[in-house]
Parts: C-alpha cells; sequence; structure tokens
C-alpha cells in the first residue's frame, strides 16, 4: 500500500485547526438561490457576510460546521451540502486550479490537489491510499468533533463524486465507489449511482477502483479553462496567529470574555489560558492590540464616523473609544485622521 500525504503533514501542526472562511461562500450564495436569508443564518453564528468574502480570515473548523448544519435547517433542501458541493465552481478554487492544470492523470491530479489544499484549511488532511485492487481518497479531520458534520461530509462527498466521474471520463462506473460519511441520510438514496455506509465524524473516505488512477486527466471534462489566481494568503501557524483570527471576528462585542474565547476557539478556558501565559500575552492585550491595529485601518482607509467605528470595535460610545484609542497611540481618532489624511 503506498499513503500519499502532503509534504508537510510530518511538520508541527496549528495547536488551533483552523479551515478558510471562504470556502462556505458557496453555501450562502446557494441560500440567496433559494430565498432564504442568509445574512440571519450567519450572525446567529458571529458571522458577516464582508467576512465570508475575505479570503484572509480563517476560522475554527467547528464554526464551519455549525453553519453548515443551521444552513440546512433553515433550507427547503435537505440535501443542501451535497447540492452545494455537485454544483462547486471548481474551475475558481485555487486547489483544483493548482491540481488540474499540470496534472497528466488521474492519480496525478489527487496528490497534487493534497499538496494544495493544505492551504486551506490546518483542521484536516487529505490521503491518497493505493492499494492493489482498491486506492482510497481521504479528507481526515485532525481533532475530535463536539458535532456531526453531516452537511460537510456531504459536501465533501459530492465534489469528490464529480472529481472521480470527470476524471475516469468513460470509464466512470458509479457501482464501483463506496464513500464513507458520517451520516449518510445527508445524501439522497444511491446518490450519482454510489454507495455510501456510516463511519465516524472523523472525514469522509471515497473507495474507488485503484486502475482509475493511471487513467489520462481529460481536462475538458474536468472544468472549464482554468483561471489564474490571485494571490491568497496561507493559513495560520502557531497558535498566536490562529486565535487572532478567531478574535478579529468578534471584536464588536463587548462581552469578549475569556470563557467566551475558549469557547469560539473550540478549547477549555483553562487550555487557553495556558496557552496565552506560554506565549507571554494575555486576552486582554490580544483583544487590545487588535482593536488598535482596527481603528487605525478603519480611521485611515473608510470614511466611518467615530462613533461608528467606536461600535464596531465593541465600545458603548465614542467618548471611551477615544479614551483607548488615545492611550494607544496619543492622540484623539479625529486628529489621528486628520494628521494622516494631511500625509497623504
Amino acid at each position: 500500500m503506498i499513503d500519499i500525504k502532503s509534504r508537510d503533514e510530518t511538520l508541527a501542526r496549528p495547536t488551533l485547526p483552523l479551515v478558510r472562511l471562504s470556502l462556505i461562500m458557496p453555501f450562502v450564495e446557494e441560500l440567496d438561490q433559494l430565498g432564504v436569508d442568509a445574512d440571519v443564518v450567519l450572525a446567529s453564528n458571529g458571522l458577516v457576510r464582508q467576512s465570508v468574502a475575505d479570503t484572509s480570515i480563517f476560522v475554527p473548523s467547528m464554526v464551519v460546521h455549525r453553519f453548515l448544519e443551521d444552513a440546512a435547517s433553515a433550507s427547503p433542501d435537505p440535501y443542501l451540502g451535497a447540492r452545494v458541493g455537485e454544483r462547486l465552481d471548481l474551475a475558481g478554487w485555487p486547489p483544483f486550479v493548482d491540481a488540474v492544470s499540470r496534472a497528466s492523470t488521474l492519480g496525478e491530479f489527487f496528490t497534487r490537489f493534497i499538496q494544495a489544499a493544505k492551504d486551506e484549511a490546518s483542521s484536516a488532511r487529505h490521503v491518497l491510499e493505493i492499494c492493489s485492487g482498491y486506492s482510497y481518497f481521504k479528507e481526515m479531520r485532525t481533532t475530535h468533533q463536539e458535532m456531526a458534520p453531516a452537511q460537510n461530509d456531504a459536501f465533501t462527498a459530492a465534489f469528490t463524486l464529480r472529481l472521480l466521474q470527470h476524471g475516469t471520463g468513460a470509464h466512470w462506473d458509479p457501482g464501483e465507489v463506496r464513500i464513507t460519511v458520517c451520516d449518510p441520510t445527508a445524501l439522497p438514496d444511491a446518490y450519482m449511482g454510489a454507495s455510501f455506509i456510516g463511519g465516524d465524524r472523523m472525514g469522509m473516505v471515497a473507495r474507488f477502483p485503484t486502475e482509475w488512477l493511471v487513467l489520462q486527466l481529460d481536462r475538458q471534462q474536468m472544468s472549464r479553462t482554468p483561471t489564474t489566481q490571485g494571490k491568497r494568503l496561507k493559513i495560520p501557524v502557531g497558535f498566536l496567529e490562529g486565535f487572532r483570527q478567531v478574535l478579529i471576528l468578534h471584536l464588536h462585542d463587548p462581552g469578549l470574555s475569556v470563557d467566551l474565547a475558549a469557547r469560539l476557539s473550540g478549547m477549555s478556558r483553562q487550555s487557553l489560558q495556558r496557552l496565552l501565559k506560554s506565549n507571554g500575552t494575555t486576552l486582554s492585550a490580544e483583544v487590545a492590540a487588535l482593536k488598535k491595529r482596527r481603528a487605525t485601518e478603519y480611521l485611515t482607509e473608510t470614511q466611518q464616523p467615530v462613533a461608528q467605528i467606536a461600535g464596531a470595535l465593541g465600545f458603548t460610545d465614542a467618548t471611551s473609544f477615544a479614551r483607548a484609542f488615545k492611550s494607544w497611540t496619543g492622540e484623539s481618532p479625529r486628529d489621528y485622521r486628520k494628521k494622516w489624511k494631511g500625509n497623504q
């Protein structure tokens, strides 16, 4: 058996498994198409549409799992994950574009995809196990799941089936494919002709004939002509980088306590405090530094009134924000903005 994994897998993994938030955008767009108020579903999970559109933001995987389950509950389509997966614009997805543009066989495609996908999430790893009769493509989560990520598994199963179908062309035989997900009922019966079995919460597994891996890749079948992708930030490594990504989305919350920050990060209060201490910082120091950075960005890059900026950063009024800002910079927000504009 040959086991192909990301070359970075043997390196130290981030202590806070993350996923790129923009990966849920297809779900937001699907809710829009179905006439469901996606912003309400986002808000119930502490998210806003503007953050979802930002490819530089990463969140703990449970944030994504909760949103997908809530989105499916709000949708008239109980198979939302599968529908989004089967309609995913693969030609606009960087890991797919990178892999399909340079691969000549299905096996090479999966190998390159595994390498490219590592920059999308540290909450899961992709593995290709090659055996004599059947091979296995796996998306395996790196941490225990507090909830069954049924819609996420369904989504992954749907686009994996598409990859196999398009990659094998005339050789496609869905009867040879078996998919393992945490909850098979999240997919329609006999979906795409494949068979489905239930597994644990640690990821999706697709089994298919090993002989398919040597088939020549038909790029026209795999996708539309790939386009060059812009530069995307790589996933944060290390605890503090990841933790700051969590905090950025909740700076508006005046009740951002240690307990809430721990829950948002998927860990206990004790574990969070221990990690902060070992990194020589505290929650209040991290929040203050992020608020200072965001405040200067708002003042120099937008025309938002000071009172509006204060609210966006969790201050009760403009006066308390001005007091805090002056303690950070030695200047009032208005003086800082005026000085910055004068230097342009």
